[in-house]
Parts: C-alpha cells; sequence; structure tokens
C-alpha cells in the first residue's frame, strides 16, 4: 500500500511529510480503510496551534484521502501515522 501523509501547523509551524509503501495485514488494513470511510467529528474551530492531518492511501485500485485536526484524528489513523513515524526514524 502507498501513503502520503502531510502533517502541518502546530506551535512550530513546521511540516512533516512521509511518503512510501508499507506491507499491512488485511484487518489492519481494514481498520484503517473504516477509519477513513467513518463519520467524523465535526473540525474542532478553537483550536490553537493545533496539527492538521492531509493523508492519502493508495491500495491497488483503491484510493481514500481525507483531512483531519488532531482532535478528530481517529485511533487507527493516529496509530498508523505512529508506525509510519518510526519507520522513518
Amino acid at each position: 500500500m502507498e501513503y502520503e501523509i502531510l502533517i502541518e501547523g502546530g506551535f512550530t509551524g513546521i511540516p512533516k511529510e512521509f511518503k512510501g509503501n508499507i506491507d499491512l495485514q488485511d484487518k489492519t488494513k481494514e481498520s484503517l480503510f473504516d477509519a477513513f470511510d467513518g463519520k467524523l467529528t465535526p473540525e474542532n474551530r478553537a483550536l490553537r496551534d493545533g496539527l492538521q492531518y492531509h493523508l492519502k492511501l493508495i491500495d491497488g485500485e483503491e484510493e481514500h484521502q481525507a483531512h483531519y485536526d488532531e482532535s478528530n484524528l481517529p485511533l487507527p489513523i493516529r496509530q498508523f501515522i505512529a508506525t509510519i513515524s518510526k519507520k522513518n526514524n
């Protein structure tokens, strides 16, 4: 699966970008795609210096894109980003 993640905003305003490929178990992939398709909590407009997450996942012909702020980022996606950031360190 291909991924593109852009994290921007925050106190420092220094963006982080991750791109690459990763092999995921079917169960993990399913929970990740379900989180993309799930109903979002509203954006927190009062969030000051909050992080913004722009994500794109491509699995074969299937493509998912989403935008979240740190207050409405679903747990499976948060865990995926943590896995990717550890992989790139």
